[in-house]
């Protein structure tokens, strides 16, 4: 026998497996495995307790396999037991179980432990008065455990934990929070809890949620994931409540169905309409992958059966050949603006449905789309809807991967158009080019030409029209720039950035060709340096004609970042431009384009802005405008001023005067602020409302938002509704979730649930 006071005993290398009772006792959570640590900036334990949960630094580092004993005193008998008293520790890779008095066999591997027994490691703390581990059988107890884990900041207890073999760990009155310790504002329990790592579920019997005391959720059986593995059952409820629909529940179940297929099946109550069924399915195989969402209501508000498909697929069957489908379709053209929770959904006008099949050659590209819309505004007429594409075929050549003097490149489509009680027909583009770039650091020189032929099979024509048409034009360009640049006082470097582009393409009559995909493309800076200003192939616009802009930027010495960019350009027209949409539509005569400008300015590290102005000097009138403010300050402070004005003679029905006004703003630790105002200074109404408040404590966060916005369609009516969500962190959340919601109206906003 011999004493050895505060030394380690290496020679005894059983191992210890307490890892796995770390990972046992977080299970409990029932739904903690799938709320991971974050990795941003923010803390969303900030305002709790650090010192309970601080982390343990181990005496033996990790990776360091063997057995370590300390003790103040030490009985050491090699053929029975040896026991460890005063400050005994047990350590091993990293973890450390400690106690009074430490008993160990080391022929029947058992470690006894008695009075003040804690196991740590950098992360986890578990304390009991008493327990055992059996290390050669993977067996183990002990009694009114209590633990902690820092990096959810959770805590719980057990009055008893046992380990039943290597793969199953039984947990009796057990219970689990995040708050902090002596403030249960929310605390799980339940009588038992049963864990198998082997197949990767665990399963609790009377479960109990309680918040501020009261009970929120109770089942008498639940079963659940431990693992990554997914498991069928019930996901948490949504609620809210709006004018369109009354009040809103719905309760989904998820399937797991396969390890590569699944569903969630959705049951939602609508106060005002009925009940809905809704379901999604995914799936993912070797080369392919995607969903499938339905709805069906039976809405006695409305009176009609309603409902919804949609699909998303995508394939690659092999190397160089992709697939995308896309279908999507609703029963009535009010579906979205009644049941869809979003301000630009609601606004939708068409929904599109088309399906892919794209092949990558060697420096070539080919692509077959069948694409179809549904029109969803009954106020848009037949002639105004746009022709289904059965099929489009579209052939071009890739940029090539090195320089070279002469570039090459085409671009060939053939399209069938389809559309009901109107002229129908198919279409030939066919546009070869070649171009030759000079590049030099100090600036550049393109010039190009391509030649453009496009012919015509048309069906139901009116009598005496020429069902064959067709029309070929050539487009030259030059395309040239400079590049000045000076160094600053403060290192920094300021650019000077002029360019020219000339393009040339003749006048062709084109009134006798129809009009199946083409129409005006917006103004825009860049529309200055397009050799088009049609979008589709119908029409090719005659022009001669010289852009001249220039653009500044300002570079950061250090990072390179880009501190202001301003850019200026217009269009000097030497001929008018006589090629329209439309016979009859009067040529444009001016000398001159609108006025084009834009600039990005970082004001400083919180503050940025941009904007853009289109300006008519002919008519003295601003055709375009918009600016952009916003402001993300420390603390997840964010502001936004926006302004957006569009006006088109053409186009009075889209001419638009808005201003924009959120914000995500704390007022306290705990308490923030978020908001949105969009008003339409032409129509002198509001667009949508937004207000809304956040309380967050230690352990949970509760929102509350109410929100009037304008609805799509002709009657034009506001929607009332009210959100409200409660986060239990590292739990779950309850009620409806407004990340997307709140990302959506306020720029910039992230949430952190």
């Amino acid at each position: 026998m011999a004493v050895r006071h505060g030394r380690g005993h290496p020679g005894l290398e059983a191992p210890v497996s307490v890892d796995l009772l770390k990972r046992t006792l977080l299970t409990l959570t029932l739904a903690a495995a799938s709320t991971p640590v974050l990795a941003e900036e923010f803390d969303p334990w900030a305002l709790c307790r650090p010192a309970e949960q601080a982390p343990f630094s181990p005496l033996v580092p990790a990776g360091d396999t063997r057995i370590h004993l300390y003790s103040d005193e030490a009985l050491i008998d090699r053929l029975g037991i040896s026991i460890f008293r005063g400050n005994a520790e047990l350590s091993r890779d990293g973890r450390t179980l400690s106690a009074d008095e430490l008993r160990f066999s080391e022929g029947q591997g058992l470690a006894e432990a008695e009075g003040g027994v804690r196991f740590e490691d950098s992360q986890f703390r578990l304390e009991s008065p008493r327990g055992y581990l059996l290390l050669n059988t993977d067996q183990g107890r002990f009694e009114d455990a209590r633990y902690f884990y820092a990096p959810m900041h959770a805590r719980g207890a057990a009055s008893r934990v046992e380990r039943v073999d290597a793969e199953r760990f039984r947990l009796s009155n057990a219970s689990y929070t995040t708050c902090d310790e002596g403030k249960d504002d929310w605390i799980l329990r339940a009588s038992r809890v049963d864990l198998d790592r082997e197949s990767g579920e665990g399963r609790a019997r009377n479960v109990l949620l309680r918040f501020k005391g009261a009970p929120l959720f109770y089942t008498p059986y639940i079963s659940f994931p431990i693992d990554d593995r997914r498991k069928s059952g019930f996901l948490y409820p949504s609620i809210g409540n709006s004018d369109a629909s009354g009040l809103d529940l719905s309760v989904p179940y998820y399937w797991n169905i396969a390890p590569h297929r699944d569903a969630t099946l959705t049951p939602r109550i609508l106060g005002e309409r009925g009940l809905m069924l809704g379901g999604e399915f995914r799936y993912l195989n070797p080369r392919s992958h995607g969903e499938l969402t339905l709805e069906y209501l039976d809405d006695r508000d409305y009176g009609e059966e309603r409902g919804s498909v949609s699909l998303n697929h995508q394939a690659e069957p092999t190397q160089r050949t992709r697939l995308d489908v896309q279908v999507n379709q609703v029963s009535d053209a009010d579906y979205l603006s009644d049941l869809g929770n979003s301000l630009a959904i609601a606004s939708t006008t068409h929904l599109e449905s088309r399906a892919d099949l794209h092949y990558r050659g060697d420096g070539w590209n080919l692509l077959t789309r069948f694409q179809g819309f549904q029109t969803v505004d009954p106020a848009i007429p037949s002639a105004g809807r746009p022709y289904q594409r059965l099929p489009q075929v579209l052939f071009t050549t890739a940029p090539p991967t090195t320089p070279r003097l002469l570039e090459g490149s085409l671009r060939a489509e053939w399209v069938a158009f389809e559309r009901q009680d109107t002229l129908t027909g198919q279409r030939l583009d066919l546009m070869p080019g070649v171009k030759m770039p000079l590049r030099q650091p100090w600036g550049f020189l393109t010039p190009g030409v391509k030649y453009r032929y496009t012919s015509y099979q048309l069906e139901d024509t009116a009598p005496g029209t020429d069902t064959r048409p067709d029309r070929s034009v050539p487009i030259v360009s030059v395309d040239s720039g400079l590049f000045f640049d000076r160094p600053l006082a403060d290192g920094g470097l300021q650019t000077l950035e002029p360019r020219a582009y000339y393009l040339y393409v003749p006048y062709r009559d084109q009134d006798e060709l129809p009009l199946f995909d083409t129409g005006r493309m917006d103004f825009s800076f860049d529309q200055l340096f397009r050799d088009h200003r049609f979008t589709g192939a119908d029409r090719v616009g005659d022009a001669n004609q010289l852009t001249l802009a220039l653009t500044s930027r300002r570079l950061d010495a250090m990072s390179g970042e880009e501190r202001y960019r301003a850019s200026i350009g217009q269009i000097l027209y030497f001929d008018d431009r006589r090629v329209t949409l439309a016979p009859g539509q009067a040529p444009a005569t001016q000398n001159s384009s609108s006025l084009v400008a834009e600039a990005a300015l970082r004001l400083a590290r919180e503050w940025s802005t941009r904007g853009a102005i289109q300006w008519d000097p002919h008519r003295e009138q601003t055709e375009l405008a918009t600016a952009q403010l916003q402001y993300r300050g420390p603390g997840r402070r964010i502001a936004n001023l926006g302004y957006r004005l569009r006006e088109d003679p053409l186009r009075p029905d889209l001419e638009i005067e808005q201003v924009d006004l959120s914000a995500a703003w704390p007022v306290s630790a705990r308490w923030d602020l978020v908001g949105r105002y969009n008003y339409s200074l032409r129509d002198e109404r509001d667009l949508e409302v937004l207000a809304g408040l956040e309380y967050e404590s230690c352990c949970w966060r509760a929102r509350l938002v109410a929100r009037r916005y304008l609805t799509a369609g002709e009657a034009r009516e506001y929607n009332n509704a009210i959100y409200f969500q409660l986060i239990l962190k590292g739990l779950a959340g309850l009620g409806t979730g407004l990340g997307d919601l709140l990302g959506e109206s306020i720029r910039g906003y992230e949430t952190y649930d």
